[in-house]
């Protein structure tokens, strides 16, 4: 398989995993949970920058 086309789809499915989980969680989440999943997608936009 092409190289590029693996280092593309990492990402991809890595983000199309993570919004398919929104589609199975409640609508209202504990507020820990909450602080927990805010904590950790600001953690990784800062690595991304």
């Amino acid at each position: 398989m092409n190289p590029v086309l693996i280092a593309l789809l990492i990402p991809f499915l890595g983000t199309a995993l993570g919004s398919a989980f929104v589609f199975f969680m409640k609508r209202e989440m504990p507020p820990l949970v909450q602080k927990i999943l805010l904590g950790f997608a600001s953690g990784v936009m800062v690595a991304a920058s």
